[in-house]
């Protein structure tokens, strides 16, 4: 058997595989109607938060999310240096005068968490104190 040339039925074999591979299906007429692909995973809940650190308080003090949702919160500490700690999620973000801080993260444990001001700066920072409630 000659192996180097290429029997007609061979040929016409490789040919139909080589003209799948390029358009198609070469029974596309045939095929069964499919349904439209199923929509993508619902995305992930993003909350966005401006927060300042202003006057020995938080604004907003309050931040209210349901479980599994990614929050971003940048912030600005217009007064003096502050810092932004979180200890429930492992967080402390430095927040230096005048400059923006951000911070990202998934609430993915519900109940109610303080966070604080973690800077030394006198009595001011000891009462600056907020809340994440994280509902399921």
């Amino acid at each position: 058997m000659n192996l180097a040339r290429p029997r007609p039925v061979l040929a016409a074999i490789a040919t139909a595989v080589m003209l799948c591979g390029l358009s198609g299906s070469v029974f596309a007429q045939d095929a069964e109607p499919t349904e439209p692909s199923a929509p993508p995973a619902e995305e992930q809940v993003v909350k966005q938060i401006k927060m300042t650190a202003e006057n020995w308080k938080w604004s907003p003090d309050v931040i209210r999310v349901k479980k599994g949702t990614r929050v971003v919160i940048a912030f600005d500490s217009y007064d003096a240096s502050h810092s932004f700690v979180l200890k429930a999620y492992k967080i402390k973000v430095p927040l230096p005068e005048g400059k923006t801080g951000q911070v990202e993260f998934v609430a993915d444990r519900s109940g109610e968490f303080a966070w604080r001001c973690g800077r030394p700066c006198g009595d001011g920072c000891a009462k600056m104190r907020g809340t994440l409630i994280v509902e399921e």
